[in-house]
């Protein structure tokens, strides 16, 4: 007979009670103590399942969290989460409420900025929303982290609503009895270890190399050039940069003609201030000189700030127009001068690895 009428889920469960039932019988007019003992619990168990379900069927709580920054998973702090406190404790209290009900933290991510260069970053920064959400619900609510369990999905589209965190409230007992049976084949210390280890907000992953080269105008004229620069999030980037040309020039000092190379070396700082738009602002430092190869010593040079933008129109190609208000001073001036109209632009080719990539 079934216990309780009308009940899908419940009526599912009747086969392994009555299995639990006839494995009581006595054999040979003995008891395995310890064995009538599990089978017992084990009924209790069932039948608590099917009274959680009639009291909570009409039930089906879920709280979905959308809009997480781009980027961030676990960074983004608590009162992101609280408009969302007094749903989140509903589900909290009914996890209280019913003993056996657990809930699923699904994390999710989108396809922006970073699914185009290094697709495991999202699955990551999805992991790391769930586990935030996860630890929320247990530092605030009291939850027992084993009734919590964790996982991920990754989107290709863009846009806030695929940048989430929710939890919902499970209350299936479907797969109870292997659930029972899968915590008593564990030792007592895997008991206390059943749940997925927690993901920390690693920024480390977000951080990138990129090499370049590439050829800047100067005042003296066209140089080669190395660039290096580590990358976060593809939104800054903090490059080092030094040219060198091998061929020689000419620069007439007292009657003389003196054999030139010219050098260059600098530091900038690029800051791209929105994700889709390819275009960042750049502000740094540069010197560039004009050596003399005979005693080694510069007979021009100029330094000075730079500030301009840099516009990257494919991933492995990047344009950088800047001001360069310099000193500038020559072997034979007595001293310094401002010049305020110089202009510098450069063009790079770069291959970028790592986080950022």
């Amino acid at each position: 007979m079934n216990l309780i009428q009308g009940n899908d889920e419940c009526n599912s469960l009747q086969p392994e009670l009555n299995t639990a039932a006839k494995s009581e019988n006595p054999i040979g007019g003995f008891y395995d103590l310890k064995q009538k003992k599990v089978l017992t619990m084990k009924r209790l168990v069932l039948l608590l399942a099917c009274l959680s379900l009639i009291a909570g069927s009409a039930l089906s709580q879920e709280v979905v969290i959308p809009d997480f920054p781009v980027g961030v998973a676990g960074g983004a702090g608590n009162d992101f989460l609280k408009p969302y406190h007094n749903q989140l404790k509903a589900i909290a209290d009914s996890l209280k409420a019913d003993p056996m009900a657990r809930a699923i933290i699904t994390g999710g991510a989108d396809g922006s900025r970073f699914a185009k260069n290094n697709d495991a970053i999202n699955p990551a920064l999805a992991l790391g929303r769930a586990h935030f959400l996860r630890r929320y619900i247990i530092d605030e609510f009291g939850v027992d982290s084993s009734r919590l369990i964790i996982q991920s999905e990754d989107a290709k589209a863009k846009g806030g609503n695929y940048r989430y965190a929710k939890v919902r409230l499970d209350g299936k007992y479907s797969d109870l009895l292997a659930r029972l049976e899968a915590i008593e084949n564990q030792t007592p210390i895997e008991k206390h270890f059943t749940e997925i280890r927690e993901v920390t907000n690693n920024h480390g992953e977000l951080l990138g190399l990129r090499f370049g080269v590439g050829l800047s105008s100067s005042p003296y004229g066209g140089i080669p050039l190395v660039t290096g620069a580590v990358t976060w999030q593809n939104l800054v980037d903090i490059e080092g940069i030094f040219g060198y040309n091998f061929w020689n020039g000419t620069y007439r000092f007292e009657n003389t003609d003196l054999d030139t190379r010219l050098r260059l070396i600098g530091g900038q700082v690029i800051v791209y201030p929105k994700e889709d738009l390819p275009v960042g602002i750049l502000g740094g430092w540069i010197r560039i000189e004009e050596i003399a190869q005979r005693y080694y010593e510069y007979v021009r040079m100029s330094e000075g700030l730079m500030v301009g933008l840099r516009w990257s129109p494919l991933e492995y190609l990047s344009i950088t127009g800047a001001y360069n208000p310099s000193k500038k001073r020559a072997v034979d001036d007595f001293k310094s001068e401002t010049d305020y109209d110089q202009f510098l632009i450069s063009v790079t080719v770069h291959k970028a690895l790592g986080g950022a990539k």
